[in-house]
């Protein structure tokens, strides 16, 4: 088990992107803007026009994977949860593509794009600092902290 803790306090944001802005590409954005290196994104919903995902295929180490894009139809946002570390976002999913009454659940991918409105809560961890690693053991990446 891996901890990281934020023992210089934490801050609280509501984020809502517009229409036409890309998801993952804005929130990295606004996440440098703001400095942020390490945090939680507790919760998001709304609406996408665009949505690029991809799910586990297996139970190897590491799993294959396969890629959804959805493109040009509405689509509901349900649940949005998720990390920051290295000041990237790493966001998963549950949308309803509402023309096909199909449910996926995934891994959000950059090139999503916003329809009406998408609102998400932010957690920013003051004075922590982390990136993505690979466990050479497993294949897997894991969030460590970091001194740079």
């Amino acid at each position: 088990m891996i901890t990281i803790q934020a023992t210089q306090g934490v801050e609280h944001y509501m984020i809502a992107l517009r229409r036409g802005e890309y998801v993952i590409e804005s929130l990295r954005e606004w996440l440098r803007e703001h400095e942020i290196d390490a945090g939680l994104i507790t919760s998001g919903i709304g609406s996408l026009e665009r949505c690029r995902l991809h799910t586990i295929t297996d139970l190897e180490s590491p799993p294959g994977e396969r890629y959804i894009e959805l493109d040009d139809r509405p689509l509901e946002l349900a649940s949005m949860q998720g990390s920051v570390a290295g000041g990237e976002p790493h966001l998963h999913i549950v949308v309803d593509d509402v023309e096909n009454g199909t449910t996926y659940v995934g891994h959000l991918e950059p090139g999503s794009r916003c329809f009406a409105r998408l609102e998400l809560g932010l957690i920013a961890f003051t004075g922590v600092r982390t990136a993505r690693r690979v466990d050479p053991a497993t294949g897997l990446i894991d969030i460590v902290a970091t001194e740079d």
